[in-house]
């Protein structure tokens, strides 16, 4: 039977050899329970999906671009506004028929002032106010005739400088001495012409018209009867307005 002290001895003496087989086993374990593998999984994020991207709108003139062709000018509408130079023709009419007096209604000329809107499209609508001296064959002193009309064109070729046009209005009239109106009527005129622009200027134009005038009867200054009935015209505008664009 074997004493305490040669079992004590014994056992260590193995402790070198426990020391130096487990030490590996032990590095093992501890990389086994250190890895990501074992690790406690990350708490969980909630992400928020970033909103899409705004799309541009549709556009014509990408498509244009892409085309090789030129996108269409901006579509705009003006004030149109001036004055013209004006000559009233006389060509007949009621004042003129009695042979036993003088035509109290002749040709004369005289200035007009107009105002209106011009569309993105062919149309012009506006008012014009027109004071020419008629020649009243020495029976008035100052033979004013004063006409207000509203008026329309319409115009063809449309985005060129120079533009054909047609012109119709309708209004009335007064004529009389120094001003004052001895007699008055309805009238109208239609007419054509042409309008041309210059370099984003003045815009010149030409018209030419038909205008009766329908006058009520009227006592001139030396107390002669003039009956009712028609004075025709033919006048002649030269043009001269500008555009300012309300929008774009």
């Amino acid at each position: 039977m074997r004493s305490p002290r040669t079992f004590t001895r014994a056992c260590f003496g193995l402790l070198p050899a426990i020391f130096f087989f487990g030490l590996p086993f032990a590095r093992i374990a501890h990389a086994q329970s250190s890895s990501p593998a074992n690790a406690a999984p990350p708490p969980a994020t909630t992400t928020i999906d970033a909103a899409p991207e705004a799309t541009a709108p549709f556009s014509t003139d990408a498509i244009a671009t892409t085309a090789g062709s030129v996108p269409p000018p901006a579509r705009m509408t003006y004030l149109q506004y001036g004055i013209a130079f004006t000559a009233e023709f006389a060509t007949g009419g009621a004042f003129c028929d009695d042979p036993q007096l003088n035509c109290i209604l002749g040709s004369g000329g005289g200035i007009a002032g107009r105002l209106g809107w011009r569309s993105a499209g062919d149309w012009y609508f506006g008012g014009a106010y027109e004071l020419s001296k008629q020649d009243p064959t020495k029976l008035y002193r100052l033979a004013i005739l004063q006409q207000l009309r509203a008026e329309a064109r319409h115009y063809w070729w449309r985005g060129k400088d120079t533009q054909p046009l047609a012109a119709i209005g309708a209004g009335l009239a007064g004529y009389g001495n120094e001003w004052a109106i001895a007699t008055w009527g309805p009238t109208a005129f239609v007419g054509a012409g042409v309008e041309s622009q210059l370099a984003d200027g003045p815009v010149l134009g030409f018209i030419v018209g038909y205008r009766p005038i329908y006058f009520w009867r009227f006592d001139d200054t030396n107390q002669q009867a003039h009956g009712p009935g028609f004075a025709h015209m033919v006048g002649i505008d030269i043009t001269l307005e500008a555009r300012d664009p309300f929008t774009q």
